[in-house]
C-alpha cells in the first residue's frame, strides 16, 4: 500500500492514474466520504473491491465521471436529460440511469452515476477517460469513513493507494436519484436540492 497527500493535485493525480492504468485499487476523497475504486470496466478491479469491501457479489457499484459527456458513451441519456443532470452536478448526488452495454459493476440494466464536486474525483475520472468504481471504502455494513483516520485496517492493508485529502466535507452519503422512476431512493448529501430537482423533471 502507498500513501499520497492531496493536496497538493500532481503527485496524488499522477499515482492515482498509474494505479488505476494497472488494475490497481485506490483509496480516494469525494465531496461526500471517502471511496474505494478503479476500473469500472475490468472485472477483476470490480472483484477485488468486492472482496476488499466483504460486499455481497450481487450488490451493484456505482461509476464515477468528469463529465456526463464522457458518461453518454456507457448509459442512455438525450440531450434534455443531460442538460437536466447538469442542474446538480458536480454534486454529493448519484443518479440511476440506463446502462448502453452492460458494465462488470452490475448485472442490472441500469447503473449509478456520480459526478462529484471534488477536484481530485474530477481530475482523476477526467485523465483516466473511463468510469471509475465509486463506493464507499468501508466494510459492508460497517460505518463509511470520511477521514483516512477511519479506515478500517483490512481496507488499508488491500488497497495498492490511500488518497489523503484529510477530512470530507460533506460526512454523509450521496442523495441516490433513480432518474426513470423519479423517486429518492437513497436520502443522503444534498436532499432538499434533490427534492426540488425532482418536482421539475
Amino acid at each position: 500500500m502507498q500513501l499520497v497527500v492531496y493536496p497538493p493535485l500532481g503527485p496524488a493525480l499522477t499515482q492515482a492514474l498509474a494505479h488505476a492504468r494497472a488494475g490497481g485499487v485506490v483509496v480516494y476523497p469525494t465531496d461526500t466520504l471517502y471511496g474505494l475504486g478503479g476500473d469500472a470496466t475490468n472485472p477483476a478491479v470490480v472483484s477485488k473491491v468486492i472482496l476488499l469491501k466483504s460486499r455481497p457479489a450481487d450488490q451493484p457499484l456505482s461509476v464515477l465521471f468528469s463529465d456526463w459527456s464522457v458518461a453518454r458513451e456507457y448509459v442512455k441519456m438525450d440531450a434534455a436529460l443531460e442538460k437536466k443532470l447538469g442542474e446538480l452536478t458536480p454534486g454529493p448526488f448519484t443518479f440511476l440511469l440506463p446502462l448502453k452495454n452492460p458494465l462488470p459493476v452490475t448485472s442490472s440494466p441500469m447503473v449509478g452515476c456520480r459526478i462529484p464536486a471534488h477536484e481530485f474525483c474530477l481530475s482523476w475520472a477526467k485523465g483516466f477517460g473511463k468510469p471509475i468504481i465509486t463506493t464507499s471504502a468501508n466494510l459492508h455494513k460497517r460505518a463509511p469513513p470520511h477521514s483516512v483516520e477511519q479506515l478500517d485496517e483490512s481496507i488499508m492493508d488491500g488497497a495498492d493507494l490511500i488518497v489523503d485529502g484529510g477530512p470530507c466535507p460533506g460526512g454523509v452519503g450521496s442523495t441516490i436519484i433513480d432518474v426513470p422512476k423519479k423517486r429518492i431512493l437513497r436520502e443522503g448529501a444534498g436532499l432538499d436540492k434533490a427534492k426540488e430537482w425532482l418536482k421539475k423533471l
